[in-house]
C-alpha cells in the first residue's frame, strides 16, 4: 500500500481553532441549515491538509524489502562422474560469488553445508554411491524456514537419485512457497562431463533360485554398452570358473545364456564379470554381478498312464531331467493320500475317466489342493472330453474347460461298424439279452449320433463277411430309418475271421476319401480262426489305415474275446479298446466312439504351435522376440479343442488361438494341461525334439511345490536405511511355537570365500537377529545351525545377493529430465540448461528502477475545498428562504 507523507505537518495544528471559530458561530445560529455547518466543517479540513502540503514518495524512496535468501543444492553422486561433480561445482561457486549470503549444500548420502563449493569434498564426508535428494531438501527446506522472508532453492544434478521418499518433500516446499529452479543438463554435457568415455556394465544375471540335481539350465546375462566394444566375460560357480571368453558387444543391451546342469545338493552362487581395454569402460565398478540357487535332490513323480509305452517314454525323459519316476497303470493308482504322499507330482498320461474309480480321482483332487502336489494330465484318445472327463473330479482339477471354442460347421466324418454276428453271439451270460442284439441297438443308436452329411458304413463277418450298409450319407428321415431297419435285420452266423473283416472294410474306408475324419468301431466276442494268419498280417492291414489317417478302436465282448489281439490293435490302430463285460455296455461304448469321431473337441491337421505369452515354465525354451524363427515349438497333428478357465495362463497356443499347454493354481497346488498327447499319434515332432527332456521337466518341475525346508528354523535377511544388512533366523517348535534362549550360530560366506561366523541376538519371542555392513558386493551363502534340546542339532541355509550400488546402474543420460520437470512443476521453479542458468538467476534480487517524483496531493487537495465553497454558500441561503 502507497504510503502519505506531509511536507508541513504543523498546519494541521489550526484544525482546533476552525473547529471551535465554526462552533461558536453555529450555535449562535443553532445549525441551521444543518447541511451548510458540514460543508464549512470540510472545507477547514481540506484547507488545513493543503497546508500541510502532503506527497506520496516515490517506490525508490520506501525501505527495501530483504531479497530471497538462496540456497544451492549440488549432487556429488557417483553416477555424474568425476568430470561432472566438478562441472555442477563449478557453477555453483558462480552462483554463489554473485550472492554472497547464499547457502551451499554438497549431497549425495547426505547434504553437507560448505563455505566455498569449489573444492573436492573431503574424503568420507560424502558417500558417492549413494544419492539422497530427498534429505537434501529437506535441508534446504529448514535452512529457508529458519530466516525471514521468502526463501529459493536452486538445484544442480542428473535427477537420479537412489534413496529417499521425493514426493513428500516436494509438497512441502510448494506448501511453504519455496520454488526449486532445476538444472536441466543436455545429454551431450552429461557425455563431455563423462570424458566422452565408453560405459559397459552387467546389468543383470538371472539364474533360477530352486533347481533339482540333474536338471538343465541357463545363466541367462545381459550386459549393457554405449558403443560396440569387445569385452572378456567370465562365469564363475562357486570358486570354479565355468566359462570365459571374448564376446563382442553392440551399442545397447546384448543377452547371453549359457546352458548348465544342475550338479550337487546345495547352495550355488554364481558370478559373471566383465572386463574391457583400457579406455573403453569409465566405470569398472559395475562390471560384475552375481546370483545364487538352491539345488535339491530329484523328487519322486508319479505316472500313471493306460498305455505302458506311453508312461514308460516320458518317465525316461523326465529321468533325465533329474527326476525319480515311477510308472503305474490305472489299477495301480491308491486311493488313500497316505500312500501318495512320497509323491511330489503326478502324470496322468492319456488315462480316460471310466478306467478310475471315484475314490482315484477323488484322491488324485485332494493329492493337488489338499497336499499342495504338483499334477501334469496329457491328452490323446482317452482324455479330458473322449476320455469322459465331464462330470468327474478331474474335471474339476483342468485348467482348461472340457467345452470346445465355437467353430464354424465341421466338415462330415466318416464311420465303419464291423460287427461279429457269429453264433457265440447268440448267448446269453449273465444277461437278459443276447450280444448280438445289444450290439445292433449300440450300432442304430450310433447313427442318431451322427450328423445328415456324415458318412456310415456296417460291416457284418462271422467266417465271411457281408454289407449290410455301403457307405452313405446318413441323411434322416425315410432314409435313416432304412439304414437302422437294415442293421436291425443282421442274423446270427457262424465262427470269427476278424483279419477278413478288416482286409475287406478298411480299404473300403480309404476310399471316403471325402470325410474330414475316419474311424472303425470292431465289436466282437470271440477268437479269431483265421488259420495261418499271424500278427505280422494284422500289422499290415491296420498300418494302411494308419498311414490313411484312419483310426481304429475295438470293444471285447465277453471274457471269452480275444482281449490281447483287439488291445493291441486299437493300441496300433491309434484308437481305443474297451472292454464290456455285459452286453448292456456296447451301446454307451459304441456312442463314446461316435462321440470321438463327431466331436467339435478332436482337431486333427497340421497345426503350428506359438508361445501365447513368456511364462517360468517355458524359460530358456523359445525365443519370444518377433520375427525370431529360431528355436520355435514344434507342430503337432492333433489336439483337444478346449477353452481356458478364467484364472488358468496359457502359455503355449496351437492352432486358431486354442490353448496346447495352461496352468493353474487349485487348492494348495498347480496343474497343467497338455490338449495333445506324449508322441504316439499326435506330438511325434515333440517327443523327437532335442529339448523334449528339458520341456516335460520343467512342466513337471512348475507344477511341484517348493522342497521340503526344516521346519523349525527359516531365515530371512532385509536391507535397512542404514545401509547395513539384518540376517533373521525364526525358531519354532514342530507345532508352531516360539523357541526362547536358543543361542542360534550363524555364518556368512563372503564372495571371496571366507566365513564369518557370529551369534545371533534374541529380539522377539522366537526371532534372532545380527546386522552386519557387508564389505563388498556379490553373493553370500547364510547359514544357522541351533543344538536342540535332545543333544540333536538343527539347521537352514540360504543365500542373497549384494548388488553393485545403484548409482553404477543408471541408465544412458538425460534419464533425469523427467524427476528434475516434476520437481520445477510441483514446486513453482524454473527448468534452465546449463548456460542459461547464471544469466536466469539475476532475478533473484529485485532489480531498481530510475528514481521518479514524488506525487503532491495539495492541489487536489486545495481544489476540492474551492468547489465546495460556492455550495456551502448555496445551502445556507436555501436555508434562509426556508426560514422566512
Amino acid at each position: 500500500m502507497a504510503q502519505i507523507v506531509l511536507q508541513q505537518p504543523w498546519a494541521l495544528v489550526l484544525l482546533p481553532a476552525g473547529w471551535l471559530l465554526l462552533l461558536a458561530f453555529a450555535w449562535r445560529r443553532r445549525f441551521k441549515p444543518f447541511s451548510a455547518f458540514l460543508a464549512r466543517l470540510l472545507i477547514i479540513v481540506l484547507a488545513a491538509l493543503a497546508l500541510a502540503q502532503p506527497v506520496i514518495p516515490p517506490a525508490d524512496a520506501l525501505p527495501a524489502a530483504p531479497p530471497d535468501r538462496l540456497v544451492l543444492l549440488v549432487d556429488q553422486s557417483a553416477s555424474l562422474g568425476a568430470a561432472g561433480q566438478q562441472a555442477l561445482r563449478s557453477e555453483a561457486a558462480r552462483l554463489a560469488q554473485a550472492h554472497p549470503d547464499a547457502h551451499t549444500l554438497l549431497f549425495a548420502d547426505q547434504p553437507v553445508l560448505v563455505a566455498d563449493p569449489l573444492p573436492a569434498p573431503a574424503a568420507g564426508l560424502l558417500n558417492p554411491e549413494v544419492s539422497d535428494l530427498a534429505a537434501a531438501l529437506a535441508m534446504a527446506r529448514q535452512l529457508l524456514g529458519a530466516g525471514d522472508g521468502p526463501g529459493r532453492v536452486i538445484l544442480l544434478s542428473d535427477g537420479v537419485p537412489t534413496r529417499g521418499n521425493l514426493q513428500p518433500e516436494l509438497e512441502r516446499l510448494a506448501g511453504q512457497n519455496v520454488p526449486v529452479d532445476v538444472l536441466l543438463p543436455a545429454p551431450a554435457e552429461i557425455q563431455a562431463w563423462r570424458d566422452g568415455m565408453n560405459e559397459v556394465k552387467v546389468v543383470e544375471v538371472r539364474v533360477p533360485p530352486v533347481l533339482r540335481q540333474g536338471e538343465s539350465y541357463d545363466i541367462d546375462t545381459l550386459l549393457h554398452s554405449e558403443r560396440p566394444v569387445s569385452v572378456t566375460l567370465k562365469l564363475v560357480q562357486n570358486q570354479t570358473t565355468l566359462a570365459e571368453d571374448v564376446i563382442a558387444l553392440e551399442a545397447g543391451d546384448n543377452r547371453f545364456s549359457v546352458p548348465v546342469t544342475a550338479s550337487e545338493a546345495g547352495l550355488h552362487t554364481f558370478r559373471v564379470s566383465i572386463a574391457a581395454a583400457a579406455g573403453d569402460d569409465r566405470q569398472l565398478q559395475n562390471n560384475s554381478m552375481s546370483a545364487f540357487t538352491q539345488i535339491y535332490p530329484p523328487p519322486k513323480i508319479l505316472i500313471v498312464a493306460a498305455e505302458q509305452s506311453q508312461g514308460s517314454r516320458l518317465a525316461a525323459l523326465l529321468r533325465n531331467a533329474g527326476y525319480q519316476t515311477e510308472v503305474v497303470g490305472p489299477d495301480g493308482l491308491p486311493t488313500r493320500i497316505s500312500e501318495l504322499e512320497q509323491y511330489a507330482g503326478m502324470v496322468l498320461a492319456n488315462v480316460p475317466a471310466p478306467a478310475l474309480k471315484l475314490e482315484q480321482m477323488i484322491a488324485v483332487q485332494e493329492f493337488v489342493s489338499g497336499l499342495g502336489r504338483g499334477l501334469l494330465v496329457t491328452g490323446g484318445r482317452n482324455s479330458f472330453n473322449l476320455g469322459r472327463y465331464d462330470g468327474t473330479p478331474l474335471a474339476d482339477v483342468l485348467p482348461l474347460s472340457l467345452e470346445p471354442p465355437p467353430r464354424e460347421e465341421r466338415p462330415p466324418v466318416a464311420l465303419l461298424l464291423i460287427i461279429d454276428h457269429s453264433g457265440s453271439m447268440l448267448e446269453i451270460r449273465g444277461s437278459t439279452t443276447d450280444r448280438l442284439t445289444m450290439a445292433k441297438e449300440a450300432a442304430i443308436r450310433a447313427t442318431d449320433i451322427l450328423g445328415p452329411d456324415d458318412l456310415i458304413g456296417v460291416l457284418m463277418f462271422d467266417n465271411l463277411y457281408q454289407w449290410v450298409i455301403d457307405f452313405q450319407q446318413v441323411s434322416d428321415g425315410a432314409e435313416l430309418l432304412g439304414i437302422q431297419q437294415r442293421i436291425a435285420r443282421i442274423p446270427a452266423g457262424g465262427g470269427t475271421r476278424i483279419l477278413q473283416a478288416l482286409e475287406v472294410g478298411i480299404p473300403a474306408l480309404i476310399e471316403q476319401d471325402s470325410a474330414a475324419s475316419r474311424h472303425i468301431v470292431l465289436l466282437t466276442d470271440g477268437k479269431s480262426f483265421d488259420g495261418s494268419s499271424s500278427i505280422a498280417d494284422y500289422d499290415k492291414i491296420v498300418d494302411q489305415a494308419v498311414e490313411a489317417g484312419i483310426t481304429l478302436s475295438t470293444i471285447a465282448i465277453g471274457g471269452g474275446a480275444d482281449t490281447d489281439l483287439l488291445s493291441y490293435l486299437a493300441e496300433r490302430g491309434r484308437g481305443r479298446y474297451h472292454f464290456a463285460e455285459t452286453p448292456e455296455e456296447l451301446p454307451a461304448l459304441t456312442i463314446s466312439e461316435s462321440d470321438i469321431l463327431r466331436s467339435e473337441a478332436l482337431q486333427q491337421g497340421d497345426f503350428g504351435v506359438a508361445v501365447a505369452a513368456p511364462h517360468p515354465l517355458l524359460r530358456g525354451l523359445f525365443s519370444t522376440r518377433p520375427g525370431d524363427g529360431r528355436d520355435r515349438p514344434p507342430d503337432v497333428t492333433g489336439y483337444l479343442a478346449m477353452s481356458p478357465k478364467p484364472q488358468a495362463e496359457v502359455a503355449l497356443q496351437v492352432g486358431p488361438g486354442d490353448p496346447l499347454l495352461a496352468v493353474w493354481g487349485y487348492g494348495l497346488g498347480r496343474v497343467a494341461a497338455w490338449s495333445s498327447d506324449l508322441g504316439a499319434e499326435w506330438a511325434g515332432a515333440w517327443r523327437s525334439w532335442d529339448k523334449a527332456s528339458r520341456f516335460w521337466g520343467q512342466v513337471v518341475g512348475y507344477t511341484l511345490p517348493a522342497p521340503d525346508l526344516p521346519t523349525g528354523l527359516r531365515l530371512d535377511t532385509a536391507a535397512r536405511a542404514d545401509g547395513t544388512l539384518s540376517l533373521r533366523a525364526d525358531s519354532l517348535t514342530a507345532a508352531g511355537q516360539p523357541v526362547d534362549n536358543a543361542s542360534p550360530q550363524a555364518s556368512l560366506q563372503t564372495p571371496a570365500g571366507e566365513n564369518e561366523q557370529f551369534n545371533l541376538r534374541q529380539i522377539a519371542p522366537g526371532l534372532y537377529e545380527r546386522r552386519l555392513r557387508l564389505p563388498a558386493d556379490g553373493a553370500y551363502q547364510y547359514r544357522v545351525t541351533q543344538n536342540q534340546p535332545d543333544d540333536d542339532s538343527l539347521s537352514a541355509a540360504t543365500g542373497f545377493v549384494q548388488p553393485y550400488p545403484a548409482e553404477y546402474g543408471q541408465p544412458d543420460s538425460g534419464s533425469g529430465a523427467p524427476l528434475l520437470q516434476q520437481i520445477a512443476a510441483v514446486t513453482g521453479g524454473r527448468v534452465l540448461a546449463l548456460g542459461e542458468l547464471f544469466a536466469a538467476d539475476s532475478t533473484v534480487e529485485a532489480v531498481q528502477a530510475p528514481p521518479s517524483e514524488p506525487l503532491e496531493l495539495w492541489p487536489y487537495l486545495l481544489l476540492a475545498a474551492l468547489v465546495l465553497w460556492p455550495i456551502e454558500i448555496a445551502l445556507r441561503r436555501w436555508g434562509r428562504l426556508r426560514i422566512q
